[in-house]
């Protein structure tokens, strides 16, 4: 798979992850924020390295050098920057170019847990 259509994939699952984020967060209320918060750290972990966006777009994060599949804490360091306010906007920004001209499509959160998204096939 080359850069451009990886990168597309990952917007994707972001995308699809962002309505698990909000479909959780809307009906619970508070509750639910704190669920969304949760989901949006650990989603990386979930099902052998795939979030839910992940998995239905055949993608999967591996922790870098070894390529083990990401773990729960692999995954909250990974994400943990989009959660921190004006972070999350400068990852924002920033994401995109980072997709499309880093030599492995690592963003900031990859660099900072050293992981990589991949085919899961």
């Amino acid at each position: 798979m080359n850069s451009a259509e990886l990168a597309r994939r990952r917007v994707l699952a972001w995308l699809i992850d962002f309505l698990v984020i909000i479909g959780l967060s809307l009906p619970l209320q508070w509750i639910g924020s704190v669920a969304g918060t949760l989901y949006f750290l650990l989603r990386d972990g979930l099902f052998d390295g795939q979030s839910v966006g992940k998995r239905i777009l055949g993608l999967r994060v591996l922790v870098l050098p070894q390529e083990r599949r990401c773990g729960f804490q692999d995954s909250a360091i990974r994400n943990v920057l989009w959660i921190i306010p004006v972070m999350n906007l400068v990852m924002a920004l920033t994401g995109l170019q980072a997709l499309t001209h880093d030599p492995h499509g690592r963003h900031w959160g990859d660099r900072l847990a050293n992981t990589r998204v991949v085919s899961a096939s």
